[in-house]
């Protein structure tokens, strides 16, 4: 068998580029870890920012040359990377595949031989069966459009490896909370007898039922609260929300950061999240944590220690949860604190940065280059 030539690039830059819908702060400060990283190992390799919400042009309030890098487009109109001053990267890493804009670079960097890396957060949903009749397209695309995935975890991972995706061509870490502002820093005995949830106020987010099971509990629940953290279009009857229960609208992280160490627990009810990083956040908080069972992280940040789960459709069920949860005593609290933050941590931008470098190196193995 004929060995293949290896390519030598000397004095070039690899050039590695990143589209991310709407770029969060979460996805940014992931990001500049990579570039900052990268930059101080003094990596051959030119690493660029697209994003699609140029309204998020001075959202960071930045000065910094990572900030100053990124290219804001609109998600709907065609671009060649010409169009944005930059050669064909050697490896693309693709946020999605329903942004026409970030799908037309893919096809172009496809026909010039470059990597495409497939970066998504959809997640494996059991018994569904709009997912099962639609992995013969996500198939197709995959083989059509994409050399590698990545993917924040487990499930992601199961959700490719249905799709048919190779073992060795999925990388999980693709996300990362806040971890430098979402800490553990008060111990359950000092934390206020509250349930807190974050999140929108929509129909999947399944906030109805939430109040519904509060105000149901049968137990004295005087000293105990839900408080609601979130905007959306759902309209609530003034009899549900009695005197312990509280909507407040979304907070800045640090705001948020101390509203989870102000609460023993955190609850999510969702009829169905991916990968919610709330869920991430309240862990590294150190709350002990009720989740819906159709919750996508489960497998990463809870387990009998520190969590409860519950059936989202189910009024009682959620209900059950909120009692089980007021009867815990300290010593389980003191567990599941510690619990919840050490799976927390797991999650970091050297874990993400770690799983990037084994793309970029799978790539360049595969196309027998060095740099």
């Amino acid at each position: 068998m004929k060995r293949k030539k290896t390519i030598v690039k000397k004095n070039k830059k690899l050039n590695i580029y990143f589209t991310w819908t709407e770029l969060p702060a979460y996805g940014y400060f992931l990001l500049k870890f990579i570039y900052l990283q990268l930059k101080k190992k003094k990596y051959p390799i030119n690493f660029k920012v697209i994003s699609t919400n140029t309204s998020k042009k001075n959202h960071y309030k930045e000065k910094s040359d990572f900030f100053r890098s990124i290219k804001w487009i609109k998600p709907d109109k065609i671009y060649d990377w010409y169009n944005l001053g930059l050669e064909y990267p050697d490896i693309y890493f693709q946020s999605g595949w329903h942004i026409k804009s970030f799908k037309h670079l893919g096809k172009i960097t496809k026909n010039k031989n470059g990597k495409v890396v497939l970066c998504t957060d959809n997640s494996l949903k059991k018994k569904n069966i709009r997912q099962f009749i639609s992995k013969f397209v996500i198939k197709f695309l995959l083989r059509k459009n994409f050399d590698y995935s990545w993917v924040p975890a487990s499930s992601g991972r199961q959700l490719m490896l249905n799709c048919g995706l190779s073992h060795k061509k999925i990388f999980t870490g693709l996300y990362s909370s806040l971890i430098e502002i979402y800490k553990n820093y008060t111990s359950p005995k000092n934390r206020k007898k509250q349930f807190v949830y974050v999140g929108q106020i929509i129909k999947r987010k399944n906030i109805k039922r939430l109040i519904d099971a509060f105000n149901s509990i049968t137990l004295n629940k005087e000293e105990w609260e839900l408080i609601i953290v979130g905007s959306g279009d759902l309209i609530f009857d003034k009899l549900q929300l009695r005197n312990n229960i509280k909507i407040i609208k979304h907070s800045l992280p640090s705001k948020l950061s101390t509203l989870y160490n102000e609460s023993l627990f955190f609850i999510l009810p969702s009829l169905h999240d991916n990968w919610p990083l709330v869920v991430h956040e309240a862990a590294l908080s150190g709350c002990f944590l009720l989740l819906s069972d159709k919750v996508g992280n489960i497998r990463e940040f809870a387990n009998k220690n520190n969590s409860i789960i519950f059936n989202p459709k189910s009024v009682y069920s959620i209900r059950r949860s909120f009692e089980k949860a007021m009867l815990l005593k300290n010593k389980e609290l003191n567990a599941a604190n510690k619990e919840s933050t050490r799976l927390g941590k797991i999650y970091n931008y050297e874990y993400s940065y770690d799983k990037f470098i084994k793309i970029v190196n799978l790539s360049l193995k595969e196309r027998n280059i060095k740099i």
